[in-house]
């Protein structure tokens, strides 16, 4: 397919706007972020997510390699991973990105969890779902599938911990703060308190 067929493509997906198979995001939002993105296309009809649009259809463009970094991790983050390829276009002198995700039968767990994609957005997936889908494996997948879902669950912890390692590490910075604040005002009143009686 000739690149002015993509283009005109990709213009009329931005056209139609958001639906349960085509999603836009201004930015990737981070490795987590874009794990969810994209897990909840795999689990659900598959789909493209388009990088660089906002969801008014506007074309901020965006940057080639942070994309591919982000991908990258975003990837690493899904168990298993589902079929993606990652392509990038030239639209108004503007590039995006146009990520296309093949629908998986099996469940594909993100760093935030387990989604799908449903009514132009990302929902949890329930537990009857996932074990429904899950129930759906043949007998020579069973212990692929659970390994995988030992290997979810490892993802998870990890992301939780690390979760818990940032707000740890933010109210010890909030503290510091306050102990700044506190000193500061203390030498304040010290410098004060001297000049008065100096005075």
């Amino acid at each position: 397919m000739s690149s002015n067929n993509v283009n005109e493509e990709i213009l009329e997906l931005i056209n139609h706007g958001d639906n349960n198979r085509v999603a836009f995001r201004r930015h990737t939002g981070g490795p987590n972020l874009l794990s969810k993105l994209l897990s909840s296309f795999a689990n659900a009809s598959g789909g493209k997510l388009i990088i660089g649009v906002g969801d008014e259809g506007k074309i901020y463009g965006c940057k080639k390699d942070s994309v591919v970094e982000t991908f990258n991790k975003a990837k690493e983050k899904l168990i298993p991973c589902p079929k993606m390829l990652i392509e990038f276009v030239e639209l108004e002198k503007k590039q995006i990105a146009i990520i296309s995700i093949e629908k998986t039968e099996k469940i594909v767990a993100s760093s935030l969890g387990v989604f799908k994609r449903a009514d132009h957005s990302d929902e949890r997936m329930k537990t009857e779902e996932i074990s429904e889908k899950n129930l759906n494996t043949t007998a020579d997948d069973f212990k692929s599938t659970v390994d995988e879902m030992a290997q979810q669950i490892t993802q998870l912890t990890i992301s939780l911990d690390d979760t818990v390692r940032r707000y740890q590490e933010k109210n010890k910075l909030s503290r510091k703060i306050m102990e700044w604040i506190a000193c500061g005002i203390i030498g304040i009143v010290l410098s004060m308190t001297i000049n008065f009686l100096i005075g």
